[in-house]
């Protein structure tokens, strides 16, 4: 076999090994995820300049995600947040979209090239302190927290059944 031949065999193999963890990934349900224990708590700036913390949102289910502005998969949930945001709160759960270790002005020039106006603050982890303190290593990493404060979920997907953990 030609190189060129063989090459063009390990791209197929790799395509077909990803559609087959897209696959698993897009499957991922709670049943096979495990609580964590108390939720830490956290005051971030936005880069609007105001102050939210965790604490604020007690009594409500959250949705922690962490992001960066040059992850391709981050990038892509943004529409689907500024679309989902009124629902969310609607059904009692608050959004925190939080960078991971990016500059205020770095974020902003991101925020200010989207395309479709985001309705939710986005704060800002410079020192990455909140990120260590959830054991973020990749991103885009969702952090569920239960009403009552609790880790009830942490992944780098968000599974179409996540409600279910709010009540």
């Amino acid at each position: 076999m030609s190189n060129k031949t063989v090459a063009r065999i390990v791209v197929v193999c790799a395509v077909v090994a990803l559609m087959c963890v897209s696959d698993v990934v897009a499957s991922a349900s709670l049943t096979s995820r495990t609580a964590r224990g108390p939720a830490p708590d956290f005051t971030l700036e936005t880069t609007g300049g105001t102050n939210i913390s965790l604490a604020q949102q007690k009594g409500k289910g959250v949705i922690l995600f962490f992001f960066t502005t040059w992850c391709p998969y981050c990038r892509v949930k943004f529409p689907d947040f500024a679309r989902e945001y009124e629902q969310y709160k609607s059904d009692n759960i608050e959004l925190l979209v939080i960078d991971a270790g990016e500059t205020q002005k770095k974020v902003s020039s991101f925020l200010a090239r989207q395309k479709t106006a985001l309705p939710f603050p986005v704060l800002l982890d410079k020192d990455m302190a909140v990120s260590e303190a959830y054991d973020v290593v990749g991103v885009p990493t969702y952090v569920l927290i239960s009403p009552e404060g609790q880790i009830v979920y942490q992944d780098n997907v968000l599974p179409k059944d996540f409600r279910e953990l709010f009540g």
